[in-house]
């Protein structure tokens, strides 16, 4: 499609209500953020947006959603944040997701293997004996033992 930079990215969105996420209609990057093809690569839709609302986007600083919605470019749901300020909003709303135990990537254990590993210090096993055991180090077992690590972990697991 030819025309302006502007008047391509406008026809890409179904405008709605003041109040409503603006739907980007258009091409979708990872995670749903909108795309638009400008000077030989791809520009987030949201962030254009942010600009011909607003003006140039400081340097460093994100293009953040108040609605939470990637693919949604309406400049009213748009703020300015650093990375950080990106990471709380998600914590505050409760959108991080959760990287607890296995699901982490780096854990080497499993919760069974957290709670049996708990049964065994409780009995009085060593810890460098329950280390061998798993394949871990014995400051693992030792962060197990003391809250450390797997704090969240409840002790109900069968």
């Amino acid at each position: 499609m030819k025309g302006t930079l502007e008047e391509r990215f406008w026809a890409k969105v179904d405008k709605r209500g003041a109040t409503d996420c603006w739907e980007w209609r258009g091409s979708k990057a990872g995670k749903g953020y909108g795309q638009i093809w400008e000077g030989g690569r791809n520009l987030y839709a949201h962030r254009i947006s942010w600009e011909l609302a607003n003006g140039p986007i400081p340097a460093g600083k994100f293009v953040c959603h108040h609605c939470d919605n990637p693919s949604c470019v309406n400049p009213a749901h748009l703020w300015i944040g650093s990375n950080a300020d990106n990471m709380r909003d998600m914590i505050a709303k409760d959108r991080a997701p959760d990287r607890r135990g296995k699901r982490d990537g780096n854990s080497k254990l499993t919760e069974k293997e957290v709670h049996e590993i708990r049964q065994m210090l409780s009995r009085g096993i060593l810890q460098r004996v329950i280390a061998e055991e798993y394949g871990i180090t014995q400051t693992n077992i030792s962060c197990i033992k003391t809250g450390k690590s797997w704090a969240w972990l409840k002790e109900d697991l069968t």
